[in-house]
């Protein structure tokens, strides 16, 4: 009987070639710290880890988005505390001048006062963002929504448009005031009247004044609420961002990180099977079928 060894050396070159293979391998991974080295490896893993890291940059874009938007809120927030500040220097004002014991002189002091307080007024709601921006303008951001139109009335002249911004796949949330919900030209009339009252010393005038600012100073407070809960309402959301986020990096984490003890332990077992297989391999190869029959 005739007895060929190319099978045996086909099928032991294959088996080194395999161990080689795995060894390498092996190395590789723990090369890049990475259970794969590269998507063939594992086609269903890495389309998963794909997914994952797609899934974690969309909550960094949203963590971005809320940070931007709490920026203008804060803005807003700072304009609308020096509003309330005005509305209740004003009070205080009215009050103080619809004291009948008061001097026609001293009133006039007063009235000066409230001039500048109007002044402020109309600066604060004509307040810019970082860029620049009309923060209450709706979206002509890029014009003053609160001019004088000639006869000393303040209009209002931003449109309604609304700022929402994604914080998540499914949610978006409205993050600017706009103008005409704060003031209005009776808002600022009301300052202007107690102005004139004081300076023409209009007792009747400086106290139908009083109530008027109330009812305005009421209004910036539902206004300052309304803005407060959007505020909160971004700080819930970026928590929940973050603790989906870590959700997100500890799968990323799970399927594609390596585990270098379990890696370790495989390489030396691989690389430990592979020089016995080379061993075996050489001794077996230097033999002759004339040794084996003798």
């Amino acid at each position: 009987m005739k007895i060929s060894t190319a099978q045996f050396f086909r099928s032991n070159a294959e088996a080194l070639t395999k161990g080689q293979f795995t060894v390498s391998e092996l190395q590789a991974k723990l090369g890049s710290g990475k259970q794969l080295t590269s998507p063939s490896q594992d086609p269903h893993k890495s389309s998963l880890i794909s997914r994952l890291e797609s899934n974690l940059e969309r909550q960094a874009i949203y963590q971005e988005n809320i940070a931007v938007a709490k920026t203008r809120l804060t803005t807003e927030e700072t304009a609308m505390s020096s509003i309330t500040e005005v509305f209740l220097r004003a009070s205080e004002l009215a009050i103080q001048g619809a004291n009948g014991t008061m001097a026609s002189e001293d009133r006039a002091v007063l009235g000066a006062e409230v001039a500048e307080l109007r002044k402020e007024l109309i600066r604060l709601a004509n307040t810019r963002d970082v860029n620049g921006k009309y923060i209450f303008a709706g979206n002509r951001v890029d014009t003053a929504p609160f001019v004088d139109d000639g006869t000393g009335q303040i209009q209002y002249i931003g449109d309604t448009g609304k700022l929402n911004v994604n914080v998540s796949d499914s949610r978006s949330i409205k993050v600017n005031t706009v103008g005409n919900e704060l003031l209005l030209t009776e808002d600022f009339a009301a300052i202007r009247a107690l102005e004139q009252g004081l300076i023409q010393d209009d007792i009747a005038a400086i106290q139908s004044s009083i109530d008027t600012i109330k009812l305005s100073s009421d209004k910036i407070s539902v206004s300052f609420g309304r803005m407060a809960g959007r505020f909160a309402a971004l700080d819930s959301q970026s928590e929940l961002l973050e603790d989906t986020s870590l959700r997100l990096t500890s799968l990323i984490s799970e399927n594609k990180d390596l585990d270098y003890a379990k890696a370790i332990t495989m390489l030396s077992r691989e690389s430990m099977s592979l020089q016995a297989l080379q061993a075996s391999f050489t001794k077996i190869a230097q033999l002759s079928l004339f040794n084996f029959i003798r």
